[in-house]
């Protein structure tokens, strides 16, 4: 599916370990509806134990100061042979508080490695207005 590359909120990136996007600003919030993150995956794979990888959507209503989870995906099990891939769409509605700080929002990938684990996972994430 084409977007548009202002509402990009993750280059393709690979990570073996927990990571947060850089904030991107929302200043009226989404639309009615609200807005979805789409995320494409490939290469998952965990090596020797199985780990997951859950995506989230962070909120911060003031400035940036502090985040919170707005909305997550279900976890993703990488195996420890073979790799996994795939996309997801994480729904999302926020409103701002105030008009001076706006609405910042990551896209995070808390990865959960298994017992000597070396997970690995290739991503990126976009903003869209509708599932495909």
């Amino acid at each position: 599916m084409a977007t548009d590359a202002l509402l990009t909120l993750q280059a393709s990136v690979t990570k073996t370990s927990t990571f947060s996007s850089a904030a991107f600003t929302l200043p009226g919030g989404t639309p009615r509806r609200g807005l979805k993150a789409h995320v494409p995956y490939s290469a998952g794979s965990s090596g020797t134990a199985t780990s997951t990888v859950v995506f989230s959507i962070d909120v911060s209503h003031d400035g940036g100061s502090n985040y919170y989870t707005e909305a997550e995906s279900d976890p993703i099990t990488l195996p420890t042979s073979g790799s996994v891939s795939g996309e997801i769409y994480i729904p999302f509605e926020v409103s701002p508080t105030s008009v001076a700080n706006g609405i910042k929002i990551k896209l995070t990938a808390t990865i959960a490695p298994g017992s000597s684990a070396t997970p690995t996972i290739t991503y990126q994430g976009d903003i869209d207005i509708a599932r495909p």
